[in-house]
């Protein structure tokens, strides 16, 4: 029988029995690894081409009209900053109402796990993006919920009164723990674990994810989910509110990657959940993360902390790696400093573990939490691809990825530290002879110049590794015989420094050699201009960006903006945001047109 959701949207059983979609890329946990990871905000990414581009109250938490189309429609800007795994916020059916909260459209208030979110698109658009994710040698990582269902409430204190009848499959109280308060302070498991999170106006009954059945039912649904979408690995929402063994027989039974959100400081509690879950989101490093890289932070509580992680977790190269996410404030909330910015996305992509970007990131985004400002649309800033973090962000996983292929122990190889005090975090990652040294400040954009002195004869450089390379510049530098390397630093700038020799074919500095993956069959150079006052005098800067083109015809998306639109594009990229109709390449070309690497030339 053909079963269809309340607002017509065909549910997720029809498609269990009508469709079969291409294999996934049966990716393990060595495979995601080595990937860098996009998270997309599905209703706040791309609007779908052909519609008209309204207002987003961020404040009120509305939906404002981003689909599965419109995502697939601009994989372009994502793959153009040459990340290779997408983020997907959760796809199911969920809470339908207007609340004191706002709506639904972060994804994390369901009710119905065997229907698609009509709000997103159709069951179409969702097999059409998975397709086009895969088709570009890219991994899809499925956003899920197992803690909780959410339900409309607008009654006093006390226990919520709920309608479980219309949740699926969790129809009745006999599936959930009694209600209780939560107690948000994270010294009490049996409270995270058992009582609800959620407001007076929408409660989320906390699942018995203790009991079998519970249990049962979860893996009958993520089984059916991952063998007929094609899913590579799941991010688990609200981990730490479930107990660690649910996960064991869970993950199993979705036989794919899984790192789970454990939103708590202590690394000897949350690594509990790797052990189950097999990876976690590395909340313990978000805290000293946010704290290290502003003015006047101080690196120290850091690096106790890798250390404390490296001592209680069992693979800290597999924990995520973040510095922002859809749930806490964005960096820029706390600092305008861009020199920061960079700084801060720079430890994300080249210290330890699988590093993650929230969209916005790259667009030095400034939102926070009270309310959720920190969800803006992603279509507000023109996907500009000549941002400055957006070439940055485009160099380092570049870098990385080039780095991997010449050095199979990259990934797993623990960083070391090769300095630290309050100001500055100097790392050496990869195989000896051939690591990234990685030099951080947080002394902020108005520091002065001055010059480091670095004693890298520890790293075992040999001497055709005698030149090392600083990629954000590409100015080479000489080891002394001693071993040190000079370099200057100042402006609060990020340096990342890597022999000259081994840059052969990496597309960086000049070298030769393809940026993107081999399902790219052609890329070229788009340039945009604008004005900036070096020393005192306004100066004309040329901004070049690699960009590749045609793949949305690769993948069964809408035909790729033409080569000759590039030069308008990067004008109208530079010149920010259109008002008027669609967001999507209709109306943005420069929404297909991607930059994977920023050359600066002063006329």
């Amino acid at each position: 029988m053909l079963a269809l959701a309340p607002s017509g949207a065909l549910t997720l059983a029809c498609l269990f029995l009508t469709t079969t979609l291409p294999p996934s890329l049966a990716a393990t946990l060595e495979e995601w690894r080595g990937r860098s990871v996009y998270q997309v905000m599905t209703d706040r990414f791309a609007l779908p081409q052909h519609t008209l581009w309204m207002p987003c109250h961020t404040n009120i938490g509305p939906y404002c009209g981003g689909t599965w189309r419109g995502i697939m429609e601009n994989l372009d800007y994502i793959q153009g900053m040459n990340f290779d795994a997408v983020w997907v916020s959760p796809v199911t059916a969920q809470l339908p109402q207007y609340t004191e909260d706002g709506r639904s459209y972060a994804g994390y208030w369901q009710q119905d796990l065997y229907t698609l979110n009509p709000e997103f698109g159709t069951l179409d658009d969702f097999h059409n993006l998975i397709t086009a994710v895969h088709g570009r040698s890219m991994l899809f990582m499925f956003d899920i919920v197992t803690n909780h269902m959410a339900y409309n409430s607008i009654q006093g204190d006390g226990a919520p009164d709920i309608d479980y009848t219309i949740m699926n499959p969790f129809n009745d109280q006999k599936y959930y723990h009694q209600h209780c308060d939560m107690d948000y302070s994270g010294n009490n498991l049996t409270s995270l674990e058992e009582c609800w999170l959620g407001s007076r106006y929408v409660p989320l009954p906390d699942l018995r994810t203790e009991d079998d059945d519970v249990r049962s039912m979860f893996g009958d649904w993520i089984e059916q989910m991952v063998a007929n979408y094609s899913i590579d690995g799941l991010r688990i929402d609200a981990g730490v509110n479930v107990e660690p063994d649910f996960f064991t027989g869970f993950v199993k039974r979705a036989g794919v990657f899984a790192t789970a959100e454990v939103y708590h400081p202590n690394d000897s509690v949350a690594c509990q959940w790797q052990e189950t879950a097999g990876s976690i989101l590395n909340y313990p490093q978000y805290w000293p993360i946010t704290s290290a890289f502003q003015s006047g932070g101080d690196f120290g509580d850091l690096v106790t902390v890798i250390e404390s992680e490296r001592a209680n977790c069992q693979d800290t190269t597999i924990l995520g790696t973040f510095s922002e996410n859809q749930d806490v404030p964005r960096f820029a909330n706390h600092t305008p400093d861009l020199a920061l910015a960079k700084n801060v996305a720079t430890y994300v992509l080249m210290s330890d573990g699988i590093p993650i970007i929230y969209q916005g990131q790259e667009q030095h985004f400034a939102g926070g939490t009270n309310p959720f400002t920190n969800r803006e649309p992603l279509w507000e800033s023109g996907f500009d691809v000549f941002a400055p973090l957006y070439q940055h962000l485009a160099v380092l996983n570049t870098l990385r990825q080039h780095a991997m292929s010449l050095d199979p122990k990259y990934n797993t190889s623990p960083s070391s530290i090769l300095h630290q005090d309050p100001g500055t975090l100097i790392l050496a990652k990869g195989t000896n002879g051939s690591q990234i040294i990685t030099f951080l400040t947080n002394a902020g954009s108005a520091s002065p110049a001055g010059t480091w002195d670095l004693d890298v004869s520890s790293l075992g450089y040999s001497s055709s590794s005698s030149i090392l390379t600083e990629l954000l510049t590409c100015k080479n530098y000489t080891l002394s015989p001693s071993g040190t390397v000079s370099f200057p630093v100042g402006a609060g700038e990020p340096q990342i420094l890597y022999p000259a020799a081994l840059l052969s074919h990496s597309s960086l500095c000049g070298q030769g050699g393809r940026m993107f993956n081999e399902k790219i069959v052609n890329q070229t150079v788009t340039m945009t201009t604008h004005t900036a006052t070096l020393g005192s005098a306004p100066t004309v800067v040329v901004a070049s960006a690699t960009v590749p083109i045609g793949e949305a015809a690769q993948t069964g998306g809408p035909a790729a903006a033409a080569t000759s639109s590039s030069s308008a594009a990067g004008a109208r990229v530079a010149g920010g945001p259109l008002l008027g109709l669609a967001v999507g390449p209709a109306a943005f070309a420069f929404a297909m047109l991607v930059a994977g690497g920023m050359g600066w030339v002063v006329r």
